[in-house]
């Protein structure tokens, strides 16, 4: 007796997986973390600390009070260059600690 099972494609399976709400938050903060790193000079990243997302909130631990002030000075740029290499409109808001 031959048994019929219906394969599903591994892309399905590992995007099933992957949108679980614990991974898929993960995976998007990696990927914002690398934004941050592909969207800013070496000497602001050398003193960001922290950085995560929550919403469409970006937040940010910058060590460098003149750094601090310069990112605050260009807000909207940032997040237009995060949402540009995350290829979508995520990130609405930053706020700077």
């Amino acid at each position: 007796m031959k048994r019929n099972y219906k394969l599903k494609p591994i892309k399905n399976i590992i995007e099933n997986f992957v949108e679980q709400k614990s991974i898929s938050d993960g995976i998007f903060n990696v990927k914002v973390q690398k934004a941050w790193e592909n969207a800013v000079e070496k000497k602001i990243l050398d003193y960001t600390k922290e950085i995560y997302v929550k919403g469409e909130v970006l937040y940010i631990k910058v060590s460098n009070p003149i750094l601090k002030q310069e990112i605050l000075y260009s807000k909207q740029k940032v997040i237009n260059l995060i949402n540009e290499e995350l290829e979508k409109d995520l990130i609405k808001k930053i706020v700077l600690k």
